[in-house]
């Protein structure tokens, strides 16, 4: 075979393999279908009223974004990487720890921040 046919057929693998690569990346980032194309939400204790009172309280955007830091996504409550059900939850409402696949999780909140989110939280039920 000539240099001009390998070089054509060693391009032409390195661009199937990045498109099969960007498919399985594609494939991983969209909703699964299990749950019609909707992120899957937990049905949670206090509802949305708590999601949003916490979402505008400064203490406890602080808790998320430490959960967010240590990749707990909403919606993933499943999978064991919740943000309020696995993260949230056990930090402001005590019980136990942040886990995943299980194992405590050590989130790096203020205990005065914990103190005032959980206050916030428990006025708006």
């Amino acid at each position: 075979m000539s240099s001009q046919t390998l070089s054509r057929i060693l391009l032409s693998s390195v661009f199937l393999v990045s498109v099969m690569l960007a498919a399985d990346v594609a494939a991983q980032m969209t909703p699964s279908p299990a749950t019609g194309g909707a992120p899957q939400t937990a049905p949670h204790k206090g509802g949305q009223n708590m999601v949003a009172a916490a979402e505008q309280n400064p203490a406890c955007q602080r808790i998320i974004a430490e959960c967010k830091n240590l990749g707990f996504i909403p919606g993933q409550w499943k999978k064991d990487n919740g943000l309020w059900k696995d993260c949230f939850d056990p930090v402001v409402k005590g019980g136990g720890s942040a886990t995943r696949d299980g194992k405590p999780i050590s989130v790096p909140v203020n205990g005065s921040d914990v103190q005032s989110c959980r206050a916030a939280v428990s006025h708006q039920r």
